[in-house]
């Protein structure tokens, strides 16, 4: 193996290490703490409107990864208004909400009710 080859192996193993690893969350504790926490700006509702600032939840699923969404919640950018619900709420909450946004996910057709 050549000795760029190496390199580059090494340092994608080393980037894939470097990924979060997220636990299973539970989305029936992320509906709950979403309704209790993020309700007052974003839409959380399953069904609710497909709208983007601020984003509603249904949004975020279909255009957000979880490493994305679980970043946002935990470390978000100051200058988008977002409260610092990471500091508030542990890790397992924070799997908790990423788990309830992404099962609300569906196709982009679907989300305006056309298919």
């Amino acid at each position: 193996m050549s000795e760029r080859r190496r390199i580059l192996v090494y340092s994608l193993g080393v980037a894939l290490t470097a990924l979060p690893a997220f636990a299973a969350g539970d989305p029936d504790q992320g509906r709950a703490l979403a309704k209790e926490w993020c309700s007052e700006c974003h839409d959380v509702s399953a069904n609710g409107a497909f709208k983007l600032d601020p984003p509603s939840f249904a949004a975020v699923a279909v255009y957000r990864s979880e490493e994305q969404i679980f970043s946002r919640i935990s470390l978000p950018a100051p200058h988008h208004g977002m409260p610092r619900i990471g500091l508030i709420l542990d890790l397992e909450a924070v799997d908790d909400l990423v788990a309830y946004i992404a099962s609300l996910e569906r196709p982009i057709g679907a989300a305006n009710g056309s298919n």
